[in-house]
């Protein structure tokens, strides 16, 4: 425990000695501050909580997970962030000259309009007849999973109906990706036009993407779509045209606060509604079901990762050896050889029962499964470098509709890095195709800089 003490110590010094770079709306702010929440703050508390995580995760193999598991894990989990951290501070010196507290929601100009809408529409007709054949082909599935699954609240009807539903590639990038992002361009049609035409067209694809993400059965991307929607709106409201600055008055701090919680109750119950679908539990009582799913949402954000960083150590290389490159599935294909389901191994390996499933890791732990230490220390300082260059490019771009949209999403590909690979975040969670539909729909495919 005496390592935990100071490893908070030393993480909490840098989170106040570098919190003007963190807390703004950057690439990195994200990624740091969701690697903390969902990640790091689990694999800390570990040593104090071992008892009452053995209970709540009693499916996993925890008593295979030795203190020097934890101990190396504690290590790599806050000594890969720091890696991440300093080797991003060191490329905005060499890009800037000094450390640039990047923020892209610094905008001084009315936000300018960039969206080619014969490419805007050409996509959603294209999107529109893909769904409406693949959701005729795919019926059966997604009645089984709404009625079995989520009213039913069967889990196993709603795994059958994920992975059924799941197993198009394209209907995935769709609703993950594409759908949302054009979904955000009708927001800002709508806010900036204020036309009938406009409201409907968002109101449809907002209807649409919500159903469909939610047919997904899976809480996350429901919730990040929403989170992304909020954040849009508030920055389009706010920038579409720039009023005179002038001091709010307390009336309206409260009732910003007061919109800010709403927004955030609205969100964790929708939460715990997905949560009690997607179980079997019985309650007694209201407060006994509100309870008891806050602790199931609470033990999921803060466990849901730092157990599966403790398997990854003690399972590599001790088990088998560091799996490099052979569970990216794309390089599979192109380079012919096996592909190494890293994170269905380890789910087998600690589960006690025998239904499939995965574990889910991030970037910074990734790097030593896949590599060892040497690959784990290379691999977060090229993570820092990377995330420096794409802020620094972000931050390059013209504040207009289709680049500030491009922004949130790439908010999202800095939250997956906290919960899945680089690779995995860059092609499996939509990384790349947030950079496709960017592009296209930029009018003459030109992308505009700030001068």
């Amino acid at each position: 425990m005496t390592a935990s003490y100071i490893l908070i110590f030393v993480l909490l010094f840098h989170i106040i000695l570098f919190r003007k770079m963190i807390f703004k709306w950057n690439i990195f702010g994200i990624f740091f501050i969701a690697t903390c929440i969902f990640s790091i703050i689990g694999i800390l508390m570990f040593p104090f909580m071992r008892m009452y995580a053995g209970r709540t995760f009693w499916t996993f193999k925890l008593e295979l997970i030795t203190n020097q598991d934890v101990f190396r894990t504690q290590m790599l989990a806050v000594g890969g962030l720091l890696l991440v951290l300093y080797s991003y501070v060191f490329g905005l010196v060499l890009m800037y000259r000094r450390v640039e507290c990047i923020n892209h929601f610094r905008i001084k100009n009315p936000i300018k309009n960039n969206l080619s809408k014969v490419n805007f529409y050409f996509m959603l007709l294209c999107i529109f007849l893909f769904l409406l054949v693949y959701l005729i082909i795919k019926r059966n599935v997604l009645i089984s999973g709404l009625f079995d699954g989520l009213i039913g609240r069967q889990p196993v009807a709603l795994l059958e109906s994920r992975r059924g539903i799941t197993s198009n590639y394209l209907y995935v990038v769709i609703t993950y990706n594409l759908l949302p992002f054009l979904t955000m361009v009708s927001l800002y049609l709508m806010m900036k036009k204020k036309t009938l035409s406009a409201r409907m067209l968002f109101i449809g694809l907002f209807t649409v993407s919500f159903i469909l993400i939610l047919l997904l059965f899976q809480k996350r991307p429901l919730i990040l779509f929403l989170l992304s929607l909020f954040l849009s709106a508030f920055v389009f409201k706010k920038y579409i045209t720039i009023k005179k600055k002038r001091v709010r008055t307390p009336q309206e701090k409260r009732k910003l606060r007061r919109r800010a919680i709403l927004i955030g109750l609205s969100l964790f119950s929708l939460l715990l509604l997905l949560y009690y679908s997607a179980t079997t539990y019985r309650f007694n009582s209201v407060f006994e079901g509100v309870s008891t799913l806050t602790e199931v949402v609470l033990t999921r954000v803060f466990g849901r990762l730092s157990i599966p960083a403790f398997c990854y150590v003690h399972y590599f290389p001790s088990v088998e050896d560091h799996y490099t490159i052979t569970n990216i599935g794309m390089f599979s294909k192109i380079f012919n050889y096996e592909l190494y389901p890293d994170s269905k191994v380890l789910f087998n390996y600690f589960s006690r029962n025998e239904k499939e499933g995965s574990l889910a890791i991030n970037s910074i732990i990734d790097f030593y499964g896949a590599f060892g230490y040497y690959g784990f220390f290379i691999g977060n300082i090229i993570l820092g470098f990377f995330i420096s260059g794409l802020d620094a490019f972000l931050n390059r771009l013209e504040k207009n509709n289709i680049n500030i949209i491009f922004i949130i999403f790439c908010f999202i590909f800095a939250y997956y890095l906290s919960q899945a690979s680089l690779a995995r975040s860059l092609l499996g969670y939509g990384f790349f195709f947030f950079v496709i539909t960017w592009v296209f729909l930029q009018k003459n495919f030109r992308i505009k800089l700030r001068p």
